[in-house]
């Protein structure tokens, strides 16, 4: 029995000692400088460069503005609006049902650099059941944001772009060509 005692201790002694040897090389393979970047030296992640942006950040009622893109481009496009009700700008033509119809198809939008959107006029899918006409997309004040991509149902933002508008439910202030000024 001192025998068997002896050979479990020596062996339980080998086993601890040579998994300390293997992880201190680990960390000392860590130390060492490496080609890959680092959080200090770069980035992991490779910098998205935006398939999609404007010129313009705030729009008021009746305003257009331009939705400018590096084609080809996906074959999606949405707006979500403030109350976060989704609706589908741009789709394949061949994909409507009822009397909705996307701004531009599919095939006729990959292509696109620019897609000028009417604040006035724009209508699109709302994606709801039981709604098979186009609804008008500004209806309130706040932040819509423009969504393109291949598939625009994913929880992973990396997979769309995203353009955001500040949205102002009432005709631009008038600009005056003089301020008036109060003097003593």
């Amino acid at each position: 029995m001192k025998v068997f005692i002896s050979v479990s201790i020596s062996a339980v002694l080998l086993f601890v000692a040579g998994a300390w040897k293997m992880q201190r090389t680990q960390e000392s393979f860590a130390s060492l400088p490496s080609d890959s970047p680092s959080a200090g030296t770069g980035s992991l992640v490779e910098e998205k460069v935006p398939k999609m942006w404007t010129n313009s950040s705030t729009i008021y009622k009746g305003d257009s503005f331009d939705l400018n893109f590096s084609a080809p481009n996906a074959p999606f496009l949405g707006v979500i609006d403030p109350a976060g009700h989704f609706f589908y700008v741009v789709f394949p033509k061949e994909d409507a049902v009822g009397k909705l119809k996307p701004l531009v198809g599919s095939a006729q939008f990959a292509s696109l650099h620019t897609l000028k959107i009417r604040t006035s006029t724009l209508k699109a899918d709302p994606y709801t059941y039981g709604v098979y006409t186009n609804q008008p997309v500004f209806t309130r004040s706040g932040t819509y944001t423009f969504i393109l991509g291949e598939n625009l149902h994913i929880d992973d933002p990396n997979f769309v772009d995203k353009v955001v508008i500040h949205y102002v439910h009432s005709r631009r202030p008038a600009r005056n060509a003089s301020t008036d000024v109060a003097m003593n």
